[in-house]
């Protein structure tokens, strides 16, 4: 008697597509043959994404969301289903997020200002080797982030901090510091304008950390603890750019080119510094044991690597890593990624 049919849940996906910028002319015939494949995928599963060619649209942009999409329909075997987002009025349950593959909306995770559950995380505070606090503006001095950031520069001489809103992707700034706590009032609020107004006297709004020189920014998929795909945090990289499709691209920047380090340095190959790393992320993942992606670097002063943040799986930049080798993991995985 043959065996019984495997019956399998559908899997969610809600991500939209950018406006459709076409294959550039320019491109290898490899990156050509992928991206082909790609929309291959999205015309069996979703046809109606795909809107007419618009040029001058973002290619990144574009790339990014159809390989995730991609990759999403190759980990179900086809068995994917669009839904639309959730919304305060009517959320994602908690069965459908356990099935979802597409990014994950604000609405959905509890609002435009809700606090980003990863920022202050205890594997950052582990092995970011850096000095950090949430905290807030104007309620109390063990909380007060201006109190905290002119400690800092008096007592441990660093010289400058970053300051980042706890809501998610919501700002971030690199102050120059000062002993006297007025002055970085000022400079607080020369730079985040309306934000900082907004935000005074709200708790644990802001998080602050003194400010590394970093050097070779790596993003790594981690799933169950495992890391399982992984690419250097460079901006103009995406899936479509990845080395001879292997789950680890071992190109990376020195200099990312992010708040006051200037222009960003020239694309190296330089699997020596990613050995490193995932070594290193490895390490890191394990001791997080859920399924996360993480952001490393060398610390420039010490070439010690550091955690700089850990963010969602589903919403994380893909840069040149394997979506389809996470994809098809994170099918299996005991831990989704999401808060439920």
């Amino acid at each position: 008697m043959p065996a019984p049919a495997i019956t399998r849940t559908p899997q969610l996906f809600s991500g939209d597509l950018r406006p459709y910028p076409g294959i550039p002319a320019d491109w290898s015939v490899e990156k050509s043959r992928v991206a082909a494949l790609i929309l291959r995928d999205i015309e069996r599963f979703a046809p109606e994404m795909l809107g007419p060619l618009c040029p001058a649209e973002d290619q990144e942009n574009f790339w990014e969301d159809a390989s995730r999409l991609s990759a999403a329909w190759w980990a179900t075997d086809g068995n994917l289903v669009a839904k639309p987002a959730g919304t305060h009025d009517r959320p994602w349950t908690s069965e459908e997020m356990s099935r979802r593959f597409g990014p994950v909306t604000q609405d959905e995770e509890g609002g435009h200002h809700a606090i980003d559950t990863q920022i202050n995380h205890p594997i950052v505070q582990q092995f970011g080797g850096r000095a950090m606090m949430l905290g807030s503006i104007g309620i109390d001095d063990d909380t007060d982030i201006i109190q905290w950031l002119a400690t800092r520069h008096r007592d441990h001489g660093v010289a400058r901090g970053v300051v980042k809103v706890a809501a998610h992707k919501n700002g971030i700034w690199s102050i120059e510091l000062d002993n006297d706590p007025e002055v970085i009032r000022r400079r607080l609020l020369d730079a985040m304008d309306w934000t900082y107004i907004r935000l005074d006297g709200q708790r644990d709004a802001l998080f602050v950390q003194d400010e590394l020189a970093l050097e070779f920014e790596y993003r790594l998929f981690i799933i169950d603890g495992e890391v399982v795909s992984g690419a250097g945090c460079v901006e103009e990289f995406t899936p479509l750019d990845r080395q001879s499709n292997r789950p680890f691209d071992s190109r990376m920047r020195r200099i990312r080119g992010h708040l006051e380090q200037g222009e960003p340095s020239p694309v190296e190959d330089r699997p020596d510094i990613f050995h490193e790393l995932l070594s290193f992320g490895s390490r890191v993942a394990s001791a997080h044991s859920g399924t996360v992606v993480i952001d490393v670097a060398k610390n420039a002063a010490t070439g010690e690597p550091v955690v700089i943040e850990l963010n969602g799986i589903s919403n994380s930049g893909l840069y040149a890593s394997d979506p389809w080798t996470v994809a098809e993991r994170l099918l299996r995985a005991r831990d989704r990624g999401y808060t439920l």
